[in-house]
């Protein structure tokens, strides 16, 4: 059999907790906190990610028992291949890296924008328009500024890259906190009236306000799911059991974070004041508030700060995951075997980081218009996949019992993540539902599936893989 090519060991437990909390917080509490606010109460919106995050649990402890038992690069591409085999694998890696790799332009889009907000006065005149979004160079140079040096971190390897991961998402709470410290001690209780979006006896208003801010939860807690992705490459002192924790941690403090930014907006401007800046282009709440209402600009800029190291961790986790899971279709010939290719002095998936950073520069060039709706189409693929992995998780408790699973979850669990999965899916697909998906979403994402299907059959016609030796590149030891 062809050697295993293994990437270096080098990932501690804090640096996987903020590979998948750094995903996970992004830059939408910037934009969309207002929103929350005004669609749902402070409290009518905090309790719905309260509830999302309990919901999503049940899905975190699956990708937590697989991760354990089964701590492989690609991680879904190696849970699907212990459970069903290699067509299913690949299919559900295919449809996962239609989020990881498009996503990556998103971020260095949203990495050049808001280096506009927080400098204004470097916004230029636009070049050119794409989709009626102004590209100009004073968010094209930063956009690929932001690339390259995600680029070129991960192409030093994962040491380097979980460092500055970790850095930034220390930077990022370490500013929340202080802004969040500020809104509590300027803020008014009253500012929390009314507790949800409509007036009346809660029992009666509470349910379509909490509803109304759950159906976009889900999606604003994604990010767990990037840990899977680097799971061979954890340090010798990290226990399997550890990776499994960590997954579950981020989607609770994930939650936990959410909650506290919300209710900080909700002290700090009342309901009418909020309603008349929400909306208005170019306006972030978030920073408007500490502008305007408190009049101060050094925490205005702060937020603006901790918005840019949000974008930057979430570029970077997505960056990471996106070339392992390239890599790991590669080495196990379910991708040409240029994907699965390893720099000799670095030990990192050199080929992978290549094509993955092409696609990741073009964004600042093509700006947001261009890449939303496949952005929104890897958002039903993520759904889809969470449920591939539920129901992988269901199926090796019988047909691999022996399986050692340092982390176990409980058999009411796995159906719960199960019933999860099949509500975000419907969420999207379901016609007159909340969260359904548009007919350009739905042809994206059609056309991206059947351009992997053709692509994997075409390779096993010309280039067959042997099973047992596939099974070896993929599993390893765990086969």
């Amino acid at each position: 059999m062809a050697t295993r090519q293994q990437l270096d060991r080098v990932i501690g437990f804090r640096d996987y907790f903020s590979i998948g909390f750094g995903v996970i917080i992004g830059v939408g509490w910037v934009v969309y906190a207002g929103q929350w606010v005004m669609s749902g109460g402070v409290i009518g919106a905090m309790l719905a990610f309260v509830i999302g995050g309990s919901m999503l649990v049940p899905v975190g402890k699956c990708y937590a028992e697989l991760t354990a038992a089964l701590p492989l690069t690609g991680g879904e591409v190696a849970f699907t291949f212990k459970a069903f085999g290699a067509l299913a694998s690949f299919l559900t890696a295919w449809a996962l890296a239609l989020l990881y790799i498009f996503l990556t332009p998103f971020e260095t889009i949203a990495a050049g924008a808001m280096v506009e907000s927080i400098a204004p006065a470097m916004i230029s005149e636009p070049l050119y328009t794409v989709g009626g979004y102004d590209i100009a160079w004073s968010n094209i140079v930063p956009g690929l500024i932001a690339g390259v040096c995600v680029v070129w971190l991960n192409w030093r390897g994962a040491r380097d890259t979980a460092r500055l991961q970790t850095l930034m998402t220390t930077g990022l709470l370490a500013a929340t906190t202080i802004f969040g410290a500020l809104a509590f001690w300027r803020g008014e209780i009253s500012n929390l009236w009314p507790l949800f979006s409509a007036s009346g006896a809660w029992w009666a208003v509470a349910p379509a306000s909490i509803a109304s801010v759950l159906v976009v939860v889900p999606f604003f807690l994604a990010g767990f799911d990037t840990i899977p992705q680097a799971a061979e490459e954890a340090g010798l002192k990290v226990r399997p059991r550890q990776l499994g924790s960590a997954i579950v941690a981020t989607i609770i403090v994930g939650t936990l974070f959410y909650v506290v930014i919300i209710l900080a907006l909700g002290l700090s401007v009342s309901r009418e004041e909020l309603g008349s800046i929400v909306g208005q282009k170019g306006v972030l709440p978030m920073a408007f508030v500490f502008r305007v209402s408190f009049g101060y600009e050094w925490a205005a800029q702060l937020v603006l700060f901790a918005a840019l190291l949000g974008i930057m961790s979430t570029l970077n986790g997505t960056f990471m995951a996106a070339v392992r899971l390239l890599f790991a279709l590669g080495r196990g010939g379910l991708l040409p075997h240029w994907f699965g290719k390893l720099q000799s002095q670095r030990q990192t998936p050199a080929n992978a980081v290549k094509f993955v950073g092409a696609i990741a520069l073009i964004g600042p060039l093509v700006g947001k218009a261009g890449l939303m709706v496949i952005v929104n189409a890897g958002s039903l693929a993520l759904s889809a996949v969470m449920l591939v992995v539920a129901v992988a998780a269901k199926r090796l408790r019988t047909s691999a019992p022996d399986l050692d699973r340092p982390y176990k979850a409980a058999p009411m669990t796995i159906w719960a993540a199960i019933m999860m999965g099949v509500f975000l899916v419907g969420l999207m697909t379901i016609p007159g539902s909340p969260g359904q998906l548009g007919a350009q979403e739905f042809i994206c994402v059609g056309i991206w599936m059947a351009l992997g299907a053709f692509f994997y059959l075409v390779r096993q016609k010309q280039d067959p893989v042997d099973p047992e030796e596939q099974a070896c590149q993929i599993l390893g030891d765990y086969r």
